[in-house]
């Protein structure tokens, strides 16, 4: 009932604007094949009115059309490569004119008063974008780094190993253990120092406040499809979004201000880079958010 009422809704608001579409003469450049959309819908009903597995639906389009096919998600449209060949020839062959990705609108609420944030983590080939990322490779994945690096992974693997040896005979979750080496170990990687405990409560919270977030990030989105509806918010995604990303910075941003002040000249980890190449702390704590 509810989802019915919701498409009423979007078919009377888009009814304007199909009008209008109709007397337009612009150009339309040629399209790979698919399936012939909907009104309003577009090709929603193909792609994620069967199931929760959408790429599976994708891999049968692809049989019927080809390995590029072009779909309409309500209003936008979204190209699909399902083979290597395609794959390659978009990655390495158009990498720079497709590489730009639209900002999630779930991701708007958080940082949507400062758009450079979302540049950071969304490629748009901006200046922004490229500065960041040449920072990233220069501190962070360089093989002088990455060998710099070897001491807090084998520090860390030696710890969960010890933990996983005070629980023989128990049964655990390797996953937790797994999550508390990773997190801990990107935590010594851009801050030195651990975020999270073996067996503690806090890590639990962490936990399900990070799995949550992914799952709002991911999810199908009406805001997504049809971006005039974004203000409405009509899932309550952002909202929900924008609650996990405060509860996750208060991790860290006492942390980023503390050291911020103790203004140290020698580079100890990823936090005094972003620091002294003039990043503000909202930039920095957005960064983490991403990266964890």
């Amino acid at each position: 009932m509810a989802l019915a009422l919701l498409f009423t809704v979007l078919l009377l608001l888009s009814l304007p604007f199909l009008i209008l579409k109709n007397y337009k003469s612009t150009k339309v450049p040629p399209l790979p094949p698919g399936p012939k959309p909907w009104p309003i819908l577009g090709n929603l009903l193909e792609t994620m009115g069967k199931g929760k597995k959408p790429h599976l639906d994708l891999a049968q389009l692809a049989k019927l059309h080809g390995p590029l096919i072009s779909l309409r998600l309500g209003t936008q449209l979204l190209i699909v490569g399902s083979s290597s060949a395609t794959a390659s020839e978009i990655i390495k062959t158009h990498d720079r004119q497709l590489a730009g990705r639209p900002i999630p609108d779930v991701l708007m609420t958080s940082f949507g008063t400062h758009p450079e944030l979302n540049r950071l983590a969304w490629t748009d080939l901006s200046d922004e974008w490229r500065s960041f990322r040449a920072l990233m490779r220069a501190n962070l994945f360089s093989p002088k780094m990455v060998d710099n690096q070897s001491c807090i992974r084998e520090k860390k693997v030696g710890e969960m190993m010890e933990y996983l040896g005070t629980k023989e005979g128990e049964v655990i979750r390797i996953r937790d253990a797994i999550f508390v080496f990773v997190f801990n170990s990107l935590g010594n990687y851009y801050f030195s120092r651990d975020f999270v405990t073996f067996d503690g409560e806090e890590t639990e919270k962490v936990t399900k406040l990070i799995r949550e977030m992914m799952k709002l990030w991911i999810a199908p989105n009406i805001s997504d499809f049809y971006p005039l509806l974004s203000f409405l918010d009509l899932q309550g995604l952002r909202k929900k979004s924008d609650e996990c990303v405060r509860k996750l910075r208060l991790l860290w941003d006492g942390y980023i201000r503390d050291r911020r002040a103790i203004k140290l000249g020698a580079v100890s980890d990823f936090l005094d880079v972003l620091i002294q190449s003039g990043f503000s702390d909202e930039q920095i704590s957005y960064i983490f958010v991403v990266c964890s």
